[in-house]
């Protein structure tokens, strides 16, 4: 019964973590990938008020980059993020256009990004990536969903 206990009692944070506490394997991707795959909505924000505002992409390797939607217009200027530029249709199906790294200097990624993007589709959404921390993590996100993009994007 100790050992139960033992078990379901929380652990420090600054503990150590026991072989048991890790997971055995990478989970296994919960969706088939499609190359022309649009935004996936987000199942847990289901019939939520913030539904519209976060989706995800999937990238070539299976992994999903969950984003948060804004008008492109209206989009913050956030540091080391990444961007992707999706044109959405008249039924609600995004298709990406083009993905950057905003850098420390956002701003003018944003600009080029509403000026060169605005002659291409009526309508035009930034989906921002927020988790990559670093310089690597973001190259290796854009990398992914890029090889994931249609032709068109992939530029």
């Amino acid at each position: 019964m100790m050992a139960l206990l033992d078990a379901l009692s929380p652990r420090p944070a600054d503990a150590p973590l026991r072989q048991a506490d890790r997971w055995p394997e990478p989970a296994p991707s919960t969706a088939p990938f499609l190359a022309e795959a649009d935004a996936e909505p987000l199942a847990a924000l289901n019939g939520q008020s913030l539904s519209p505002r976060f989706c995800s992409w999937r990238g070539a390797s299976g992994r999903r980059y969950i984003v948060s939607v804004y008008d492109a217009r209206a989009c913050p200027a956030y540091c080391d993020a990444v961007l992707i530029a999706a044109a959405v249709d008249a039924g609600g199906r995004r298709r990406a256009l083009a993905f950057a790294d905003t850098g420390v200097f956002p701003e003018p990624v944003l600009a080029r990004a509403v000026q060169s993007l605005s002659d291409i589709a009526e309508r035009v959404e930034f989906h921002l990536h927020l988790l990559a921390a670093t310089p690597a993590e973001r190259r290796a996100a854009l990398d992914d969903l890029r090889a994931a993009a249609p032709y068109a994007a992939r530029n």
